[in-house]
């Protein structure tokens, strides 16, 4: 099945779900409700289009100044020779060796994982592999990512011992909440020369005795710090882990412990060239390693194309490359100005200095306006054809290479938006699902308040949910959430609104109670007595 077709028919089903329970009496507010869904997909905007961009090549690991066992670990089996870096690999890779503090800041499937681990396995191969220390420590915020990682070296392990009839000489464990004590002390008894743990165990590391082998001076002998999803170190968390390192620092005794970073969504700000991301970066990445990290070391990703540009997208040949049939060969897709205009718009731009960087994501319907904007096609065909074009670029390949178009389609489905209203007659109250406080038509009129409505599930009444507070002059309402200050500070009585129609509190009376609010003679009953409705007039 199509991503695409996938795609409409989960916002389809998801739709139907939605629509079957909204019961709203007010006309005003359903035809409110439903534009907000259907017209402005609230609940299920467009979907966003991000192509991965392809990634200059750089060379091989056997051609880097490395222990010549690297070459025969880091192996592509698929091309019987040493893997080939990315560029902005390679780069990473020389600094670290240089014994640099690097941060690599490439997208998703670049490789980040190479840029610690190929200086790590040099740095145990060059010096005594054969002692039992730890000598790098890797950080991931999740055991997910722990686990993810322990595979891959697993794979890397069997790889190697395939194809050599050898054990890979750097030895690896996973150290967690996860394994089992017995696990823990055979680790402990043969501490691995990489430790892969998360920043909570780390902490128990330089607190519990029985793990201080894996960081003290004496018994450890750690040279690297990696620090996996840099971005996620910050605000109290951060501040937590910035300390830890410069604990851990001074227990393993070594000042010049080397720290390394990664990130695949590290954001520096828009609007800036990449000497001043570099430097948004570094500074961040100092603060948090506690060591200076230079600019220059911070190493983004190296992008190409993978088609001749923007020379060859004129509205003329757009218009012609949608009129005729879909390119049959790898070639051909890549010679077609459709695909150079898909990539340009969906996948990379040009900096002022050349440098080619990935695209903010874009919806697919507003590609496919630009492009009818663009050639004068009709937009449904414009949308269809982009549609057939990425679903083409996924099964093409050169020299049974990767997919020529790699893509993501992010969908952000969400679970519900509440309606807010101001306190007025319902033929002239604000309406509004944005959340705000005051009325977005006057914000400088503080008596015009939003508040949350809810919804009678059976005859589609709405209320708004309110806070009485006492006070001088008089009571006050203010919107009722479930978290507000002022609820949780015990600062008023919670309860619902009911409009009256026409100005009139008749559209309720007491025939209305429940029967077991009632006593035998008819009488609310003590219990029930401060639930019982009550007429109000508001102030608005």
């Amino acid at each position: 099945m199509s991503i695409f077709k996938l795609s409409q028919e989960l916002i389809g089903d998801y739709a139907s779900y939605v629509q079957s329970f909204l019961t709203i009496a007010d006309p005003r507010i359903r035809a409110f409700v439903e534009a907000e869904l259907v017209q402005r997909g609230r609940l299920w905007p467009e979907p966003l289009m991000q192509l991965n961009p392809a990634y200059a090549p750089g060379r091989m690991v056997s051609e880097l100044s490395l222990h010549p066992t690297c070459a025969e670990i880091f192996y592509d089996e698929r091309r019987h020779q040493p893997m080939r870096l990315y560029r902005h690999q390679e780069e990473a890779i020389e600094r670290a060796l240089r014994r640099q503090h690097v941060v690599v800041t490439s997208g998703t499937g670049s490789g980040k994982t190479l840029t610690y681990f190929v200086p790590i396995f040099n740095a145990v191969l060059s010096d005594s592999p054969a002692a039992a220390r730890v000598r790098a420590i890797v950080v991931y915020p999740m055991n997910a990512l722990v686990n993810s990682q322990l595979e891959a070296l697993h794979r890397l392990a069997d790889g190697y011992q395939r194809r050599t009839g050898h054990a890979l000489p750097v030895r690896f464990a996973r150290y967690t909440g996860q394994e089992t004590e017995e696990t823990k002390a055979a680790i402990r008894a043969q501490p691995p020369h990489i430790l892969l743990t998360n920043y909570v165990m780390l902490e128990l590391m330089l607190v519990r005795p029985e793990e201080r082998p894996f960081v003290d001076a004496t018994t450890s002998g750690i040279e690297i710090l990696v620090l996996d999803e840099l971005h996620t170190y910050r605000g109290r968390q951060g501040a937590d882990v910035a300390l830890l390192i410069r604990r851990l620092r001074e227990r393993c005794g070594n000042p010049n412990l080397q720290c390394i970073g990664t990130s695949a969504t590290m954001v520096a700000g828009t609007g800036l060239d990449a000497r001043q991301r570099r430097e948004a970066v570094a500074e961040f990445a100092s603060k948090v390693f506690g060591v200076a990290v230079h600019p220059d070391n911070v190493v983004e990703e190296s992008l190409r194309r993978i088609t001749r540009g923007a020379a060859a997208t004129t509205p003329t040949a757009l218009r012609e490359a949608l009129q005729q049939p879909l390119p049959e060969t790898a070639e051909a897709f890549l010679a077609n100005p459709l695909t150079a205009w898909i990539e340009d718009t969906f996948g990379i731009q040009a900096e002022a200095d050349g440098t080619l960087r990935r695209r903010t994501p874009l919806a697919l319907a507003e590609g496919a306006r630009q492009l009818a904007g663009r050639t004068g096609v009709d937009l449904v065909a414009c949308r269809s054809r982009l549609e057939e074009m990425f679903t083409l670029g996924t099964r093409l390949s050169l020299d049974n290479g990767p997919k020529l178009f790699a893509f993501k389609l992010h969908h952000f489905i969400s679970q519900g938006h509440a309606v807010y209203a101001t306190l007025e007659p319902p033929a002239t109250r604000t309406l509004s699902m944005e959340g705000q406080y005051y009325a977005a038509d006057a914000p400088h009129q503080r008596d015009r308040i939003l508040f949350p409505l809810t919804f009678c599930r059976v005859c589609g009444q709405e209320y708004y949910a309110v806070l009485r507070q006492e006070g001088a002059p008089g009571q006050r309402l203010v919107p009722w959430e479930p978290a507000s200050e002022a609820l949780l500070a015990g600062e008023g009585v919670a309860g619902y609104l009911m409009p009256a129609r026409d100005g009139s509190p008749a559209d309720w009376d007491a025939e209305r109670l429940p029967a077991e609010w009632l006593d035998a003679k008819g009488r609310v009953k003590k219990s029930f007595s401060e639930h019982v409705p009550e007429a109000l007039w508001v102030r608005s």
